[in-house]
């Protein structure tokens, strides 16, 4: 079976997230910079910036959130087979940020 790579199944699920009245809400006038590092050491990053977000590989030095995870529970978050909450409490997924962005990226994925 060829496993559709994660940038993107990330970026195809952003898409279809974005489709999503509560999604678009919950943009609306937010602009961060995400870093998502996995266990394997990979980076991705997210902006999030007129209504929209854009996935990259790689790091970035200067950002808003930082996310840690692996891929399997990135996966499963993006797929919908997880909620953010139940990873959290699993230590499967590590989320820096604040208070109000962390209840509004709740939102989006």
């Amino acid at each position: 079976m060829n496993e559709e790579d994660l940038l993107s199944l990330m970026r195809r699920r952003v898409a279809v997230g974005l489709e999503r009245e509560d999604t678009r809400k919950a943009l609306e006038g937010w602009e961060r910079t995400v870093l998502l590092t996995l266990k394997d050491g990979r980076k991705y990053h997210f902006l999030v910036k007129d209504g929209t977000i854009e996935i990259h590989e790689g790091g970035l030095d200067e950002y808003d959130m930082k996310i840690e995870s692996d891929e399997d529970t990135v996966r499963k978050l993006f797929l919908e087979e997880m909620s953010a909450a139940s990873a959290l409490l699993k230590r499967k997924l590590k989320i820096k940020g604040s208070a109000s962005d962390l209840m509004r990226i709740r939102k989006i994925f």
